[in-house]
């Protein structure tokens, strides 16, 4: 049965406990009960090729999380560093970095290096880029990128505040659908919570995915990181994951769902995901692990490699 926005919004605890339950037996019924658990590392490692760079100072990160990933910033060294990571039995890695003036990840130098790893290495590659145009994401298709993650926000109050680009909601869904029509296989990010902890724009950006049917779906929740202007904000309530994780699974039962790492390693998170019939989680705690065992019996997969893929 498919729920509104609004029904789903006004759900009461009790009715919420039972369309968890609903919603996840509806998940092992199309998936099985496999959990996937993925991780990033040695195997699949994060590159920046802007380095520590970023053109924008959004109030969530303000450049923060370009530090935990590798730079490299020459595209001669990307194609080094892939035949190496192939070499040492690595799996593929995500290609990432910092936004310029157009909230785009600058990869037009790195793009013919793309293309030799994936001709001369058996690698995955993931591609974060930004906002594109249309040429931007046939080139992405034709050099053989496996798959494309996109940070959807369709609420243009969300990108005016919190992302201060000067961008507007139709242009990521304008973005987006260049991506699905290259042909690309696209997996749509959703940051519960993005608005100061609140879920603005989450939904309505979760409407605008099923439009597109994709085959996975990350959902990802704010961080309140020390040293940004939000790192004092509240987290996302647990109770709005599991919301946005049932409207989802009972409007479009055959996509995919997916717990990522950017996210507050809460427990209590990964065991509402869990209630919730996800499918598969980047980097969960070992208890979670027991939980969706010794509670619902499922078989755990451990991937290397992150949870678009």
């Amino acid at each position: 049965m498919a729920y509104t926005i609004k029904e789903i919004l006004r759900l009461s605890d009790q009715d919420l406990t039972s369309l968890m339950k609903e919603a996840r037996e509806s998940s092992w019924h199309t998936f099985g009960k496999v959990l996937k658990v993925h991780y990033l590392g040695e195997k699949f490692p994060s590159i920046s090729v802007t380095g520590n760079y970023c053109a924008q100072n959004c109030l969530y990160c303000n450049k923060h999380y370009l530090k935990s990933m590798k730079s490299i910033t020459q595209p001669k060294n990307l194609v080094d560093f892939a035949k190496k990571l192939e070499s040492k039995g690595g799996n593929g890695m995500l290609i990432s970095g910092g936004y310029n003036e157009e909230s785009q990840v600058p990869l037009g130098d790195f793009l013919n290096s793309i293309a030799e790893i994936k001709k001369e290495t058996s690698l995955q590659i993931n591609v974060h880029a930004g906002l594109v145009e249309k040429e931007q994401a046939k080139v992405l298709y034709e050099i053989g990128v496996d798959v494309v993650s996109f940070d959807l926000i369709t609420d243009t109050d969300v990108i005016n505040e919190i992302l201060m680009n000067g961008k507007k909601g139709q242009d990521y869904i304008r973005s987006y659908k260049f991506l699905v029509d290259a042909g690309l296989k696209v997996v749509p990010h959703i940051c519960l919570g993005l608005y100061y902890g609140s879920e603005k724009g989450n939904f309505e950006a979760l409407k605008t995915v099923l439009e597109f049917n994709p085959e996975t779906i990350v959902f990802l929740g704010l961080i309140p990181t020390k040293g940004t202007k939000m790192e004092n904000v509240s987290t996302v309530k647990p109770e709005i994951m599991a919301k946005a994780m049932i409207y989802v699974r009972m409007n479009s039962p055959t996509i995919e769902q997916s717990l990522g790492c950017m996210r507050v390693r809460i427990p209590q998170y990964e065991e509402i995901a869990i209630r919730s019939g996800i499918n598969r989680i980047a980097i969960p705690k070992t208890r979670t692990l027991e939980y969706a065992k010794n509670k619902f019996g499922l078989e755990i997969k451990r991937i290397n490699s992150c949870c678009a893929l």
